[in-house]
């Protein structure tokens, strides 16, 4: 599964806005907005907020990513 699907069914799981999250993850609207749509890569420092901002660990984020679970 990819990055900007896993991101997307995360968020919506957690009941957040794209702009609820990336206020959280100190990201503006717009990042999130590419993430999603696959027309941008993260840095891992994108991972890393967006992990801290909904709550789960960057390993789970990545496995998610890998295995197209969350």
């Amino acid at each position: 599964m990819t990055f900007s699907r896993v991101l997307k069914e995360i968020r919506q799981s957690k009941g957040y806005s794209q702009e609820h999250l990336a206020f959280e993850a100190g990201l503006s609207m717009r990042s999130i907005s590419l993430l999603e749509g696959n027309k941008q890569q993260p840095t891992i420092t994108t991972i890393e907020n967006l992990s801290k901002a909904l709550g789960i660990t960057m390993v789970e984020f990545i496995q998610a990513v890998e295995v197209g679970v969350h």
